[in-house]
């Protein structure tokens, strides 16, 4: 009989919990051990807890009130550029605002969390979407998700972060023990740098594509 925490032998996930510390999303799972990785495996399992997403959607429109009602969400933190909108777009359209009446008509505040440092931009941004922000939020820093939460009277068990970063906002939402969902970057497009931090994230965003779906 198999220890719980051990793969099978044709290497899939197993179910065991892991006793360690992390977030609820990954902490309880990993992958097969090899003979020929076993030195690396404490690196995976840092790696499983800290930087993959308890769940994943291709865009923010594939989440919607009712599945983060269902699982006790009340405030939905959002990272701003290439989660919500694209780069430079000034203004939420109305696609954006039917989505955020749709959090609203089951409970969920919508609440951007930005790492622009630029204060203008997530103000304008979120005074047009008619909901509460910070920016210059400093992820995967905690403080700002801490401050956040207690403007709006929750707790970690009641929040959650959307985002399109792993090292930024998958990160932070698991440091600060809430739940992490991670969406596709909108545009790459115009700025080599986002190249080149996707590529980077690139296998961690294969461990977070185990995710649940919301």
């Amino acid at each position: 009989m198999k220890k719980r925490g051990e793969a099978d032998s044709e290497g899939a996930w197993s179910g065991g919990k892991a006793k360690a510390q992390g977030p609820r999303s990954g902490a309880g799972f990993c992958l097969r051990r090899s003979e020929s990785d076993r030195a690396l495996w404490p690196l995976r399992s840092v790696t499983t807890a800290w930087f993959r997403a308890r769940f994943t959607a291709h865009d923010i429109y594939e989440i919607t009130g009712a599945a983060l009602e269902r699982r006790g969400i009340r405030l939905l933190l959002a990272d701003l550029d290439n989660t919500l909108v694209p780069y430079g777009v000034p203004l939420p359209d109305e696609r954006l605002k039917g989505w955020r009446d749709d959090l609203n008509a089951h409970g969920v505040t919508l609440f951007i969390l930005s790492n622009n440092r630029h204060e203008d931009r997530p103000r304008i941004f979120s005074e047009g979407l008619g909901v509460p922000y910070i920016g210059h939020a400093g992820k995967p820093k905690t403080p700002s998700f801490i401050k956040a939460m207690e403007r709006m009277g929750v707790t970690k068990e009641q929040t959650a972060i959307v985002g399109d970063q792993i090292f930024t906002d998958v990160l932070g939402g698991n440091l600060a023990g809430v739940s992490a969902i991670l969406v596709e970057p909108i545009r790459l497009a115009g700025n080599p740098g986002r190249y080149l931090r996707y590529a980077v994230e690139w296998p961690f965003r294969l461990l977070s594509g185990k995710g649940e779906r919301l």
